[in-house]
């Protein structure tokens, strides 16, 4: 299958219909019970043509994950805005101010989209013994934006020196844990506050 940033804008636009709904029924049927007709049919597509775009039920539960994990991450990068914005939200807040801001995204993103953290819960049930989590692998994928921040703050002394490998994988650890529990716990409302108080202890124990 040709990568999705090479394929002609009708068709990007035919799969991610397809992701979104396949989102909704997976997180609401779950893997097993979910029957592929049913988002083909919300996506007004033959079976056939989910099966073309996605090989088979396992890939399109795997595809559909990691859409959910871009989705999240163009959330945060369209509220953190491009280098001008995060350098003036540096500039005046400092890394502290940045990564609480990315943080907030992250939670406002899954209280809108909590059926995503359930298509996360459903890889590692599923697919525990075959498939690398996706959000892991994500993470990976990922994580020099935030060794950047982090070591930037520790350059201008913001934070004091300590690993950075270690916080980048703390902080994401952090997001995680929150939104997670946070979901599962019914109090998605709240999560936005929850994420917010846990970096709050968290950065203060980067600060000198």
């Amino acid at each position: 299958m040709t990568k999705t940033t090479e394929l002609a804008p009708k068709t990007v636009a035919k799969r991610n219909d397809i992701l979104r709904f396949s989102l909704e029924v997976f997180a609401r049927e779950g893997f097993g019970n979910t029957d592929v007709q049913i988002i083909a049919d919300l996506a007004k597509v033959g079976k056939g043509t989910v099966y073309r775009h996605f090989g088979n039920k396992e890939q399109l539960f795997l595809a559909t994950a990691k859409f959910s994990l871009e989705q999240a991450a163009a959330y945060v990068t369209k509220k953190i805005g491009g280098e001008e914005q995060v350098a003036s939200v540096i500039g005046q807040h400092g890394a502290t101010g940045l990564l609480r801001m990315i943080g907030t995204a992250c939670a406002e993103y899954y209280r809108r989209h909590p059926q995503a953290v359930e298509i996360m819960i459903q890889e590692r049930a599923q697919f525990r013994e075959s498939v690398f989590p996706t959000h892991l692998m994500h993470r990976e994928e990922t994580r020099g934006g935030i060794d950047d921040i982090v070591a930037g703050a520790i350059k201008t002394g913001e934070f004091r020196k300590v690993n950075i490998a270690e916080v980048t994988t703390a902080y994401a650890d952090l997001l995680y844990g929150s939104v997670v529990n946070g979901c599962l716990e019914g109090t998605k409302s709240k999560l936005v506050k929850r994420v917010d108080a846990a970096l709050e202890i968290f950065l203060a124990g980067l600060k000198k």
